[in-house]
């Protein structure tokens, strides 16, 4: 399990995880973002509000605490009139130290969990669209692996009046088809609201993002942002309830845990995004993106 500001429960952390810079700089948001790179993920819906349709390759790498690494590849096209992605993304969690029995090192093993998915969204109505994904994890310890079928439906609305989107997913409905032991971990499916808004009289495009896990009983609200500068500079922040888990009695860092910060900045059909969130005791995650239109 990843320890992160994603406070994670269980296995199968990697379903809860910010994989590109953006998101990572915006302390997860993704529900209401259409301009998202994660949205795949957090609301497939989005892929036919955002505005434009041609294609896009998104690459990311983020860096974690305890040498723990990810990363995700996005291609975004549109097949048949329809937006759609098709996204891999993967953890690394290192290599570990093996031992038999009588405590002699015998070796080492690796652990990872690889995530391929394909998304799609229709527009039933000007503003409205809805959309969903299917996709096939694989989470591997040494020569043991347990594999998931998931599912994701959402919806979203976009109110041009009033520069506002507002989405509705289910995330990560699904079935195991093998698991590590006669044991088998639940899937974390969760229900996700959010708002994202352009403010009026402020450079400045604000998102909150709700997410509840019936199952573990547990939830969590996030607060982001970006600030459009000239020469298509971006600044971002954000920040989540899972600070209130990081306190430490210690002023200084429990004000600033749980702060995501980035930066992006666009290039003609190239754009580059940089993101840093940090975690308090949990450590500091650390991303690089960028992407292409073409």
């Amino acid at each position: 399990m990843i320890v992160t500001q994603v406070d994670a429960v269980g296995a199968y952390s990697i379903l809860e995880l910010p994989f590109h810079a953006r998101s990572l700089s915006m302390a997860g948001i993704g529900t209401a973002d259409p301009r998202g790179q994660d949205v795949s993920a957090f609301n497939p819906a989005l892929l036919a509000l955002s505005g434009n349709e041609s294609q896009y390759f998104y690459l990311s790498l983020l860096s974690h605490p305890a040498g723990i690494k990810s990363g995700a590849v996005v291609w975004r096209a549109s097949f048949r009139g329809f937006p759609a992605a098709i996204t891999m993304r993967h953890v690394s969690y290192g290599d570990f130290t093996e031992f038999d029995d009588d405590g002699n090192r015998t070796g080492t093993y690796g652990a990872g969990d690889s995530w391929i998915s394909a998304a799609a969204s229709y527009p039933l109505m000007p503003g409205v669209a809805v959309g969903g994904s299917a996709g096939l994890l694989v989470s591997q310890v040494d020569d043991v692996s347990a594999t998931l079928g998931l599912i994701s439906i959402s919806t979203a609305i976009n109110v041009p009046r009033y520069d506002l989107h507002v989405g509705l997913a289910v995330n990560n409905l699904g079935v195991t088809f093998s698991s590590f032991t006669k044991h088998v971990e639940a899937i974390p499916t969760s229900v996700a609201v959010g708002i994202t808004k352009k403010l009026k009289y402020l450079p400045l495009e604000l998102s909150v993002d709700g997410s509840w896990w019936s199952k573990e009983e547990r939830g969590v609200l996030r607060v982001g942002g970006e600030f459009k500068l000239p020469h298509d500079l971006y600044l971002r922040w954000g920040t989540s309830s899972y600070k209130l888990g990081q306190m430490t009695q210690n002023l200084y860092r429990d004000i600033i845990t749980g702060t995501a910060l980035g930066v992006g900045l666009k290039i003609d059909k190239l754009a580059v995004d940089l993101g840093i969130n940090y975690g308090g005791v949990a450590g500091v995650i650390m991303g690089v993106g960028t992407s292409w239109r073409f």
